[in-house]
Protein backbone atom coordinates (compact mmCIF):
# COMPACT_ATOMS: atom_id res chain seq x y z
CA UNK A 1 0.00 0.00 0.00
CA UNK A 2 1.39 3.47 -0.57
CA UNK A 3 2.33 5.98 1.76
CA UNK A 4 -0.97 7.88 2.29
CA UNK A 5 -3.16 5.92 0.83
CA UNK A 6 -6.20 3.60 2.49
CA UNK A 7 -6.84 1.35 -0.67
CA UNK A 8 -7.69 3.72 -3.15
CA UNK A 9 -8.31 6.66 -1.02
CA UNK A 10 -5.78 9.37 -0.98
CA UNK A 11 -5.09 10.62 2.82
CA UNK A 12 -3.62 13.87 2.69
CA UNK A 13 -2.91 16.87 5.12
CA UNK A 14 -3.70 20.03 3.37
CA UNK A 15 -3.07 23.77 4.67
CA UNK A 16 -4.22 26.90 4.97
CA UNK A 17 -2.70 27.99 1.28
CA UNK A 18 -4.74 25.19 0.14
CA UNK A 19 -8.12 26.02 1.47
CA UNK A 20 -7.87 29.59 0.94
CA UNK A 21 -7.72 28.96 -3.06
CA UNK A 22 -11.54 27.15 -2.55
CA UNK A 23 -13.13 30.43 -1.26
CA UNK A 24 -10.76 33.59 -2.73
CA UNK A 25 -11.17 34.04 -6.46
CA UNK A 26 -8.22 34.67 -8.83
CA UNK A 27 -5.72 32.67 -6.61
CA UNK A 28 -2.98 30.56 -8.64
CA UNK A 29 -4.66 26.70 -8.73
CA UNK A 30 -7.92 27.85 -8.61
CA UNK A 31 -9.38 25.17 -10.30
CA UNK A 32 -7.29 22.19 -9.07
CA UNK A 33 -8.08 23.35 -5.34
CA UNK A 34 -11.77 23.40 -5.93
CA UNK A 35 -11.44 19.74 -8.05
CA UNK A 36 -9.60 18.78 -5.07
CA UNK A 37 -12.82 20.14 -2.86
CA UNK A 38 -15.62 18.29 -4.44
CA UNK A 39 -13.04 14.91 -4.33
CA UNK A 40 -13.05 15.72 -0.74
CA UNK A 41 -16.79 16.34 -0.41
CA UNK A 42 -17.64 12.82 -2.54
CA UNK A 43 -15.24 11.01 -0.14
CA UNK A 44 -12.35 10.33 -3.00
CA UNK A 45 -9.92 11.94 -0.96
CA UNK A 46 -9.47 11.85 2.79
CA UNK A 47 -8.35 15.60 3.84
CA UNK A 48 -7.01 16.35 7.25
CA UNK A 49 -5.69 19.65 8.76
CA UNK A 50 -5.27 20.76 12.34
CA UNK A 51 -7.69 23.50 13.93
CA UNK A 52 -5.01 25.37 13.51
CA UNK A 53 -6.91 26.35 10.31
CA UNK A 54 -10.36 27.29 11.45
CA UNK A 55 -8.30 30.65 12.47
CA UNK A 56 -6.10 30.99 9.67
CA UNK A 57 -8.98 30.37 7.16
CA UNK A 58 -10.51 33.36 9.23
CA UNK A 59 -7.98 35.36 8.92
CA UNK A 60 -7.56 34.94 5.41
CA UNK A 61 -11.75 36.21 4.54
CA UNK A 62 -10.76 38.97 7.04
CA UNK A 63 -7.97 40.22 4.90
CA UNK A 64 -10.09 39.33 1.59
CA UNK A 65 -12.69 41.35 3.06
CA UNK A 66 -10.70 44.20 3.41
CA UNK A 67 -8.99 44.23 0.22
CA UNK A 68 -12.23 44.40 -1.25
CA UNK A 69 -12.10 40.72 -2.85
CA UNK A 70 -15.13 39.75 -0.96
CA UNK A 71 -18.29 41.08 1.59
CA UNK A 72 -18.63 40.24 5.15
CA UNK A 73 -21.58 38.11 4.28
CA UNK A 74 -19.68 36.01 1.56
CA UNK A 75 -17.31 36.10 3.85
CA UNK A 76 -19.37 33.78 6.64
CA UNK A 77 -20.80 31.68 3.73
CA UNK A 78 -17.47 30.61 2.90
CA UNK A 79 -16.44 29.21 6.29
CA UNK A 80 -19.97 27.82 6.44
CA UNK A 81 -19.51 26.05 2.94
CA UNK A 82 -15.58 24.95 4.11
CA UNK A 83 -16.93 23.22 7.23
CA UNK A 84 -19.54 20.94 5.38
CA UNK A 85 -16.98 19.78 2.35
CA UNK A 86 -15.45 16.96 5.04
CA UNK A 87 -12.10 18.33 5.92
CA UNK A 88 -11.11 16.27 9.17
CA UNK A 89 -9.58 18.67 11.47
CA UNK A 90 -7.79 16.98 13.59
CA UNK A 91 -6.47 18.67 17.46
CA UNK A 92 -3.05 19.00 18.35
CA UNK A 93 -2.25 18.50 22.06
CA UNK A 94 -0.07 19.35 24.57
CA UNK A 95 2.19 16.57 24.17
CA UNK A 96 2.35 17.37 20.85
CA UNK A 97 4.14 20.75 21.00
CA UNK A 98 7.56 19.92 22.08
CA UNK A 99 8.10 17.59 18.89
CA UNK A 100 6.23 20.90 16.63
CA UNK A 101 8.66 22.93 18.27
CA UNK A 102 11.75 20.50 17.52
CA UNK A 103 10.67 20.58 13.26
CA UNK A 104 10.35 24.55 13.59
CA UNK A 105 13.70 25.10 14.83
CA UNK A 106 15.57 22.44 13.01
CA UNK A 107 13.59 23.24 9.74
CA UNK A 108 13.22 27.39 10.69
CA UNK A 109 9.75 27.24 9.53
CA UNK A 110 6.91 28.98 11.68
CA UNK A 111 5.59 27.59 14.52
CA UNK A 112 2.50 27.03 12.52
CA UNK A 113 4.07 26.04 9.41
CA UNK A 114 5.39 22.96 11.65
CA UNK A 115 2.26 22.45 12.88
CA UNK A 116 1.52 20.87 9.61
CA UNK A 117 4.41 19.12 8.76
CA UNK A 118 3.71 17.42 12.10
CA UNK A 119 0.43 16.16 11.35
CA UNK A 120 1.78 14.43 8.41
CA UNK A 121 4.19 13.06 9.76
CA UNK A 122 2.40 11.96 12.69
CA UNK A 123 -0.48 10.34 10.08
CA UNK A 124 2.19 8.92 8.03
CA UNK A 125 0.86 10.94 4.94
CA UNK A 126 1.71 13.36 2.12
CA UNK A 127 1.38 17.30 2.97
CA UNK A 128 -0.42 19.47 0.30
CA UNK A 129 0.59 23.15 0.19
CA UNK A 130 1.26 26.15 -2.20
CA UNK A 131 3.71 27.70 0.20
CA UNK A 132 7.05 26.39 -1.48
CA UNK A 133 8.91 27.57 1.66
CA UNK A 134 7.53 24.99 3.68
CA UNK A 135 8.01 22.01 0.96
CA UNK A 136 11.27 23.00 0.59
CA UNK A 137 12.14 23.54 4.21
CA UNK A 138 9.73 20.90 5.45
CA UNK A 139 10.75 18.01 3.28
CA UNK A 140 13.27 16.34 5.29
CA UNK A 141 10.50 15.81 8.26
CA UNK A 142 7.99 14.52 5.86
CA UNK A 143 6.99 14.08 2.40
CA UNK A 144 5.30 17.46 1.26
CA UNK A 145 3.71 18.41 -2.40
CA UNK A 146 2.37 21.17 -4.04
CA UNK A 147 -0.31 21.49 -6.63
CA UNK A 148 2.12 21.20 -9.47
CA UNK A 149 3.11 17.83 -8.25
CA UNK A 150 -0.16 16.58 -7.01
Amino acid sequence: MDQGRQGDKLKIVVDASIVAKWIIPGEKWERNARALAEDIAYRRVEAHAPSLILYELASVISKAIRAGKMNSADGAKALQAIGSIGLIIDDICWDDLSEILKIAESTKLTVYDSVYVYLARKMGCKLLTADTEVKNKGGSITEIITFDEF
